[in-house]
């Protein structure tokens, strides 16, 4: 079973050599028990730790089962410790962290039983020893005698063919060694017991066979034996210890330095804390920024009007470029910045043809390039809406009654290209609705309803408040809910110098809800008279009839702007209609009679009756001539000042017309003279063509029809396309582009992005802040990982012993490497969790202070869930890494030397 042949072990220290065993040859039996005596130094130690595959051995061979150890591998000599020897120390060897139980289960654990089974045969083994009252204790709670009753359990509890005792007794008391002796000669029974004592007493009344060894050699042997040749009978399997044992060992130890353990985690997780603020800074301010991206770029969305402006992305840069001047003190160089960037400004201005572009925009799935959107189609309708105020003076909304009187101080002096192309109302704007016209979500998410319904039907409005639920007082006037002579003297006073007081002026829901308004197209201004179409608008009474019978529309709710929205609104008007009113609105004019009359005649302009297209310069002529003779009362002072600005024989017909006069005054007593009339005796050709170019070339039939307010449905004047943010206003650009490829230049959509143009990339210098902080806090994580590895080393030397105790019951390297390398993966987790825990309760404060200080709602600092996951990996693979090297050299501490270490 268990041969030794010529071993010899010499222990080397530097060039001194000392022989601890000499040509040592035993041949044991399955079953007895045999005590190894002799003086300390005698080589009894060293025999007994290469017999248990502790130690190798320098020359000759131990022979196991038949099978030689000289070709054995280490994860032969691990087998054969854990289920061929039991080691019982004289100082007990047990796992101070682990209790009774757990101590005696761990070399099963080793060779891969069930957890049922492992706890079964424990407590079986306990029992034999005595100890089943005693499992759940830890070893500081025993007595001497109890510990090594345990250790005598643990060294049972597989069922090895060979227990091996060291000074099994020599701690312990008279009563209590023989209690320990006679339990190992009960256990000799079945199976070979070698122990090593200094007691001859005791070797000679309890042991069958007594070797004596003296400086390394065999001094007598009382019941020698030889080992008949017998066949390999020596099995071997890999073992392993599971990974959650070896977690529950380090978690143990860690309990049992909690402080310790507690500090380091949190010194571990300073650089975790550090880089999480960090992100959790950025990200709020990430959050922050797509949440003013989205409310602000509701406000400017991407509009593309029928005149653009074409500026790309020059337009912020200096006109100048990079042309550098020499300095000179002697001539003073004019510049021309500025009449180049004017330049620039006034042959940058194109046409779009909307038709086809938004022809292609619904035929597109939107939603999967620019994620939620809004597409407002605006079309030129020239439509005028009039109100009546509580004295029943009717008010052109547009605030044209009182541009009289305002003073310049108070018009827009902002930069007239910003307006190229707009047509919009100054009071009345169209909401940004969805495609059945109800009202877009991106509206409803900026306001709350504080008052009736929102507007569903064609005929519906609603009134839109700030946050502070005001409305400008002028617009108030405008749309004549407050008196229109009321605000005639406020603006005379002004127009007069005078200081002017105003009331704290409140107005009830229910004084606005269902307040009237006349909506009126271009056509409902035009009369048929004598077969003959008169714009009626300057005949006041005429016009307070089609006021009267124009399409009515009301107010229905009232909308607030919520707290947290932005300044700038997505509804710059105080009243908002749906897409409905406009479908409505166009099909009012499309029924109108005069609309129908020109549709019948597409050739000739039924206002002159004139062609449209002259075929000759004759014509043209004829065309002026009887553009002059058919004006209208309103159109003729227009039409005198062009004459008397072009033509100087009119101007001396005129003198020879007054001379006549004042020679003849009774013959023109009370006749005025009709320059038209004067001009149309002898015209002059130029002065009819330059008329004919600059008053009738531009009529067409679809001019006049636009005029009248009809639209065809796919030509918008503007289109407006709102997305929640900069990424998806890119991918707009993107299918703007597309558009274009292949297109002539004409043909091709032009847009100015005033938004991207004058915004910065904000979220690319954030990260790169973040980045750069997070590489300094990154310092701080990698010094603590390496604190947490030097604390991990500390921890191989207190725990030296245990690995011995690991060693000695069949584990391997790997085992102990995993041992340790579980215990910095529980600091790294640790730390992880300490840090994220931590930044989320400092999160909670910081985002108060962030909210109170700027006073906005919807700003926070936040760690998001999925960089907390990162950032408890990355604090484990940091502490892993630094875990690599204290555990390599736990994994190749000699297990002998271990055993003896304190």
């Amino acid at each position: 079973m268990l041969e030794l042949k010529n071993i010899s072990k010499i222990y080397k220290t530097g060039e001194n050599e000392q022989k601890a065993l000499d040509d040592i040859s035993i041949s044991f039996r399955k079953n007895e028990f045999v005590s190894i005596l002799g003086p300390s130094g005698g080589g009894k130690t060293s025999l007994l730790n290469i017999i248990g595959g502790l130690m190798n051995y320098t020359s000759g061979d131990l022979i196991i089962d038949g099978r030689s150890t000289k070709k054995f591998k280490d994860r032969d000599w691990d087998y054969y410790r854990n289920r061929s020897v039991g080691f019982v120390f004289q100082s007990y060897n047990l796992i101070g962290h682990q209790n009774v139980l757990k101590n005696v289960e761990l070399a099963l654990t080793l060779s891969g039983e069930r957890k049922e089974l492992r706890e079964d045969l424990a407590k079986k083994a306990l029992e034999k020893v005595g100890l089943t009252d005693h499992i759940y204790k830890k070893p500081a709670q025993l007595s001497g005698g109890q510990m090594q009753r345990v250790a005598i359990a643990r060294a049972l509890v597989n069922n090895p063919e060979i227990i091996l005792a060291d000074e099994p007794t020599g701690a312990l008391d008279t009563e209590t060694s023989k209690e320990i002796m006679d339990l190992l000669k009960e256990v000799a029974k079945d199976r070979l017991v070698i122990m090593v004592t200094h007691n001859p007493d005791l070797a000679e009344k309890y042991s069958t066979r007594i070797i004596r060894l003296k400086d390394g050699k065999i001094l007598s042997d009382s019941n020698l034996f030889e080992e008949e040749k017998t066949r390999d009978e020596f099995k071997t399997k890999k073992l392993s210890l599971s990974l959650p044992t070896a977690l529950k060992l380090s978690f143990n130890n860690l309990l049992t330095k909690k402080a310790r353990t507690i500090l380091t985690a949190f010194a571990g997780s300073i650089g975790i804390i550090g880089i999480a603020l960090i992100l959790s800074l950025s990200n709020g301010v990430d959050d922050f920024i797509k949440e003013s991206q989205r409310k602000t770029l509701k406000s400017y969305p991407i509009e593309i009007k029928e005149e653009s402006l074409n500026l790309g992305d020059n337009f912020l840069k200096d006109p100048a470029g990079d042309k550098k001047y020499k300095k000179d003190d002697k001539n003073v160089r004019a510049n021309n910045d500025i009449l180049k960037r004017k330049s620039s400004l006034s042959s940058s201005i194109t046409e779009n043809n909307l038709s086809p572009f938004k022809t292609y925009l619904d035929k597109k799935d939107l939603n999967k390039k620019i994620g939620k959107h809004a597409i407002n189609y605006i079309y030129d309708l020239n439509f005028e809406i009039y109100a009546k105020d509580e004295d029943g003076e009717i008010i052109n909304t547009d605030g044209s009654d009182f541009e009289d009187k305002e003073d310049s101080m108070f018009k827009s002096n902002g930069p007239s290209f910003l307006n190229i192309g707009s047509s919009e109302h100054k009071n009345f704007k169209q909401i940004i609705s969805n495609k059945d016209g109800s009202i877009s979500n991106i509206v409803k998410e900026e306001y709350d309803l504080i008052d009736g319904k929102w507007p569903e039907n064609a005929n519906e409005l609603v009134l839109f408040t700030d946050k502070n639920n005001s409305i400008d007082r002028e617009s108030l006037y405008e749309l004549g809910i407050l008196p229109k002579k009321d605000y005639k003297n406020i603006l005379k006073k002004l127009d007069e110098g005078e200081k002017i007081k105003l009331d704290d002026k409140k107005i009830k829901n229910k004084d606005f809800l269902n307040h009237e308004f006349s909506a009126l197209m271009p056509v409902d201004f035009y009369k048929k008279e004598n077969n003959r179409y008169k714009n009626i608008k300057e005949d006041e009474n005429e016009k307070k009839k089609a006021i009267e019978n124009a399409y009515k529309i009301k107010i229905v709710g009232i909308a607030r702007a919520k707290k947290d929205s932005e300044e700038n609104q997505n509804i710059t008007a105080p009243l908002g209609f749906t897409s409905k009113f406009t479908d409505q609105m166009i099909k009012r004019a499309g029924e109108s009679e005069i609309v129908k009359d020109q549709e019948k005649n597409k050739e000739i302009n039924i206002l002159n009756n004139i062609a449209f297209k002259a075929k000759d310069q004759n014509e043209k002529r004829k065309a002026s001539k009887s553009y002059l003779e058919n004006l209208d009362q309103d159109q003729r002072l227009k039409a005198q000042s062009f004459l008397l600005a072009n033509s100087e024989k009119l101007k001396e017909n005129i003198k020879k017309a007054s001379m006549n006069s004042m020679n003849n005054p009774s013959q023109n007593q009370g006749q005025n003279i009709d320059i038209i009339e004067l001009f149309l005796k002898n015209p002059e050709d130029k002065v009819l063509d330059k008329l004919y170019e600059e008053e009738l070339s531009s009529n067409s039939y679809q001019n006049n029809l636009e005029d009248f307010g009809f639209v065809s449905k796919s030509a918008p004047s503007e289109i407006k396309i709102y997305v929640e943010d900069f990424e998806n206003r890119e991918n707009v650009k993107n299918i703007i582009n597309d558009f274009n490829k292949n297109k002539k230049e004409k043909d091709k959509i032009h847009y100015t992005d005033f938004v991207g143009l004058l915004t910065s990339s904000i979220r690319t210098i954030i990260n790169a802040i973040s980045y750069v902080l997070i590489a300094f806090v990154g310092v701080s994580l990698v010094v603590s990982s390496i604190m947490i590895g030097i604390i991990t080393y500390i921890s191989v030397l207190e725990r030296t012993k245990e690995i011995g105790i690991l060693r000695s019951i069949g584990a391997s390297k790997k085992d102990i490497r995993k041992v340790f390398l579980s215990e910095t993966f529980m600091e790294g987790l640790l730390s992880g969790l300490l840090g994220v825990f931590v930044t989320i309760l400092l999160n909670i404060p910081i985002t108060k202070i962030m909210r109170n200080i700027t006073n906005i709602s919807y700003i926070g600092s936040s760690l998001p869930n999925k960089a907390a996951i990162i950032l408890v990996i990355i604090s484990v693979s940091l502490t892993l890494l630094a875990g690599i090297i204290p555990s390599s050299i736990a994994a190749k501490k000699d297990p002998v030397e271990a055993l003896q270490s304190e």
